[in-house]
């Protein structure tokens, strides 16, 4: 396994154990301040790896930094706009198929690279088991399908999501750490913007809800820093990208784990698809 593959798949680990850390806490506190919370942690840890990697950025690496940080940002908004307004269930699978999609067209269509047939089939598969994993039934056992206000929106969050990798990719290999500060720096200020003016607060009122975001931050801030790293060693996009987005799956074994949740025959299916495609990747 290269070590690009690796990093890819440490960044799923890490973006997904994020996520079911966060599950909790966004039931108990507003979802932007823990966003804006996790993004205070995101800043220092990100301040911590330009320090040790410091690089050689360009201008124009700073200028993809900035802009990747205000995309992330929007990002955010809209996804949650998607959440309110669609079922959180049909709006994160979308979203996240969404996201995955857009930088595998980018890559083939625009830059034109050329994948091999077995990268190719892992990435066509990788994207129906971040479908599969992320699928979960309503309370009565049925399906639940997005309405027709959400689905749109979580498109619209998927495609954003998607130019944020693609952004990201964009990145120099000699950047280093500084592009990355800038990015949660901006991200950070675009998320208080947004925060303070839809609600009272800035972060979560209790101060187990701000420690549980601040680590939720760190595997979240780490998932993107290990995104960069892959590209850095010679991953492509479009295979970063599809590994990196199997997090629902990882976040589905965590709770079957550590919460006793019951595992769905898709979700099985997911997790399965999810190894398979990782190694036609790697053969590829």
């Amino acid at each position: 396994m290269s070590l690009a593959v690796l990093a890819a798949i440490l960044s799923t680990v890490s973006i997904g154990t994020g996520e079911f850390l966060a599950a909790d806490v966004t039931k108990r506190a507003r979802s932007h301040e823990v966003t804006c919370m996790m993004l205070v942690s995101g800043v220092l840890l990100t301040g911590v790896v330009a320090v040790v990697w410091p690089g050689d950025p360009s201008s124009r690496d700073l200028v993809f930094g900035a802009i990747a940080g205000a995309t992330n940002g929007i990002g955010i908004l809209v996804l949650y706009m998607a959440y309110s307004r669609g079922s959180l269930r049909s709006a994160a699978p979308t979203a996240a198929v969404i996201m995955t999609a857009v930088p595998v067209l980018w890559e083939l269509f625009a830059i034109g690279r050329d994948l091999s047939t077995p990268t190719m089939a892992g990435i066509v598969l990788g994207l129906i088991a971040i479908a599969l994993s992320s699928y979960q039934p309503d309370e009565t056992g049925g399906a639940i399908n997005g309405d027709r206000q959400g689905l749109p929106i979580a498109i619209a969050a998927g495609v954003i999501f998607g130019l944020l990798l693609i952004l990201l990719g964009e990145i120099g290999e000699d950047a280093g750490g500084t592009p990355l500060v800038i990015q949660r720096g901006v991200g950070f200020v675009v998320a208080v913007i947004i925060t303070r003016a839809t609600g009272p607060r800035v972060f979560p009122e209790h101060r187990a809800d701000q420690v549980r975001s601040l680590i939720v931050g760190i595997f979240a801030t780490a998932a993107i820093v290990l995104f960069v790293l892959s590209l850095q060693l010679g991953g492509g996009l479009s295979m970063a990208s599809v590994l990196s987005s199997q997090y629902a799956g990882v976040a589905v074994v965590l709770g079957v784990i550590f919460r006793g949740e019951r595992l769905l025959r898709t979700q099985t299916a997911g997790l399965i698809a999810a190894g398979v495609a990782v190694a036609l990747i790697t053969l590829g």
